[in-house]
């Protein structure tokens, strides 16, 4: 489960399905409750939030209730387009498949919007996160070099102005936000922290 990481799935299926704006505001000053769950903010700022706020602050509210306008279908659609449904295309036997719930109710989208409730392997991050920032294309993840003319085309994903939308919000994180430690000079850096809780032995985290 990667964690945080999935906010910028969540945010550019919002933003690409226009379901969201960045000018977009959410409430984030109570936690959600459904059923025996409540979903609430490590670093809660208690106040509606926008688009650009629910990813430099990392908020799981935020991300939810983007998701929620969303919608499922539209958040499994996109989510099997950035191939996170699916068994990496990889030179290599050992890929692994993806962990996600087949009964896919409300509290699922919600979970997976901020990363929990489903497991992917670091390269299908890497690969996804790509195609959120290169323009909006997807690219099989390849261990082989290859000259420019032998690299597939890809599939686009994402249009071009959510890429660059995506891009400025990335930048933003590290400028402003959670991941101001990895702005070095002479590199325009940007990226999404992502804290993760790791099953344990005998259930739970």
């Amino acid at each position: 489960e990667m964690g945080s990481t999935f906010k910028l799935f969540t945010a550019a299926m919002a933003l690409d399905a226009g379901t969201s704006k960045l000018t977009s505001r959410y409430d984030a000053s109570e936690p959600i409750k459904i059923g025996r769950f409540t979903i609430k903010d490590f670093h809660g700022l208690n106040r509606v939030v926008s688009v650009p706020e629910i990813l430099i602050h990392s908020s799981n509210l935020g991300a939810a209730r983007m998701a929620i306008d969303a919608g499922t279908e539209t958040q499994k659609k996109y989510l099997r387009s950035f191939g996170l449904l699916s068994p990496l295309v990889l030179e290599l036997p050992e890929v692994g498949t993806p962990q996600f719930p087949t009964n896919w109710r409300e509290i699922n989208t919600i979970t997976i919007s901020y990363g929990h409730g489903i497991s992917v392997t670091p390269v299908h991050v890497v690969s996804a996160v790509s195609s959120l920032v290169n323009g909006g294309v997807l690219r099989a993840p390849t261990v082989i070099k290859r000259k420019p003319e032998e690299i597939p085309e890809g599939t686009r994903v994402i249009s071009p102005q959510t890429s660059d939308a995506m891009r400025a919000l990335m930048r933003m994180i590290v400028l402003e936000g959670s991941g101001k430690q990895s702005d070095v000079t002479g590199y325009e850096v940007g990226g999404k922290t992502g804290s993760a809780e790791k099953v344990g032995r005998r259930g739970g985290y």
